[in-house]
């Protein structure tokens, strides 16, 4: 009886295993995990039966159903590994296939998103890099390459302001001065040598200038040197400095020794020592382009200079006079403000020049002679008017480009402008340092 029922099951087991393989054969896909013979007969307690069911345990756990979960752009997607040839070769079917297209769609999504990945990330760490080396060109000892070589300028024209202008002041007929009591050279933030400026201020009619360095009177001493060598019969310079701060820039002239800078936003007392103190050393506190410390600044919708003084608290704290052209910009207050106190206060003009353009006015005073200390007089005195060509001098010279300019200029300009912002609060206009 036992030796039939052998039989008879051997005979199943191979039925049900060539059943099987036709069905792998004709790609027929079942929802059911696979099941053998020998599983569903446990309860033969043959050694042989034993063994079998053991294998064939342990055969579709080598060979189950992985799922994998995987998010692509907030889409859940499962993949099945599978066989490719439809099942293992025992011949039962592991699972449901995954069509050919649904591989692919699931491939090139897996592929975009890691693509754009990859672009982020590049991206990213593209602007990063920018951003550092931008902020670091302007703030370097070097900083950004000027757009033109002005080393090898020359200045070989000569203009005469007096052939075609007359005097602000119609009395004031008779000078034999014509005075830039405002200009910079490479000392501070000019582009021209103090040689160079020298040659720029004869050929445009001057024949005295006050060089007005920010922070130092090194520049005009070195201006000074030079054209008392070279150009004594053609021109006078007057030593002085920019004192420049965050609140206002004012010109200390006629001394030898640069003033103590002060923090970037000085007090009200602070400033009025700094006048107290270029008197004491006998020279003059000229207030410089009002008009330019007082325009508005976008985003911060405020003055360039925040709470820079007011006329009537400059004349309070003991200033000596006002700027009332700077470049091309005429500060009709300003020299109406001169005019109503004109008891105690001068009118001034400079091109506040750093790069070499048109001159715009002159200083008219009628000296003793063209020494400096001629000069100081008179201006002490407050006997000054001023010639103005609102158009501008001809001819201009252009200075040859730079070269290294365009390697360094996107940064530099990138830099400048996140800088600007941290600057702005940190005394972007006190040059301090320079």
């Amino acid at each position: 009886m036992m030796r039939a029922s052998s039989q008879e099951w051997d005979g199943q087991d191979r039925s049900s295993s060539s059943a099987a393989s036709r069905s792998s054969s004709s790609n027929h896909v079942s929802l059911e995990p696979p099941v053998t013979q020998s599983v569903r007969h446990r309860s033969l307690n043959s050694p042989i039966d034993s063994i079998h069911e053991t294998k064939e345990e342990h055969a579709p756990e080598s060979n189950s159903v992985h799922i994998r979960e995987s998010v692509i752009g907030g889409l859940t997607e499962t993949n099945h590994a599978f066989h490719r040839g439809g099942g293992p070769p025992g011949g039962w079917d592991n699972g449901p296939a995954v069509p050919a297209h649904r591989r692919r769609m699931v491939f090139k999504r897996n592929a975009l998103w890691w693509l754009l990945h990859f672009i982020q990330v590049l991206v990213l760490s593209i602007i990063v890099i920018l951003l550092l080396v931008a902020v670091g060109v302007p703030v370097s000892d070097n900083g950004v390459p000027q757009p033109g070589d002005y080393t090898k300028m020359e200045f070989d024209w000569k203009t005469d302001p007096r052939s075609y202008l007359k005097p602000m002041d119609s009395n004031f007929t008779d000078y034999n001065v014509l005075l830039d009591a405002h200009m910079h050279t490479t000392y501070s933030d000019g582009v021209l040598s103090p040689k160079q400026a020298i040659d720029y201020a004869i050929a445009n009619g001057y024949n005295a200038v006050i060089v007005t360095d920010h922070q130092t009177v090194a520049g005009s001493i070195a201006a000074k040197k030079y054209a008392e060598k070279h150009h004594s019969d053609q021109i006078t310079v007057i030593t002085g400095m920019e004192y420049t701060c965050c609140r206002i820039h004012m010109n200390l002239i006629g001394i030898n020794k640069s003033v103590a800078v002060t923090p970037p936003f000085p007090s009200d007392d602070e400033l009025r020592d700094v006048i107290d103190k270029v008197h004491d050393m006998g020279g003059l506190v000229i207030v410089n382009h009002i008009p330019w410390s007082n325009a508005t600044m976008l985003p911060w919708n405020d003055a360039r200079l925040p709470n820079n003084p007011t006329r009537e608290q400059l004349l309070d704290w003991g200033v000596d006079g006002f700027e009332v052209v700077n470049q091309n910009t005429f500060d009709l207050r300003s020299y109406q403000f001169v005019q109503e106190n004109s008891d105690r206060l001068v009118a001034l003009t400079g091109s506040d020049m750093h790069y070499p353009g048109s001159s715009y006015a002159w200083t008219t005073i009628n000296a003793e002679n063209r020494t400096a200390e001629a000069i100081l007089d008179e201006i002490r005195n407050r006997r000054t008017s001023f010639l103005l060509d609102a158009s501008g001098t001809r001819p201009l010279q252009l200075a040859p480009y730079n070269k290294n300019y365009f390697k360094y200029a996107p940064w530099g300009l990138i830099g400048d402008y996140f800088y600007g912002y941290a600057d702005k609060y940190t005394g972007q206009y006190s040059f301090q340092g320079t």
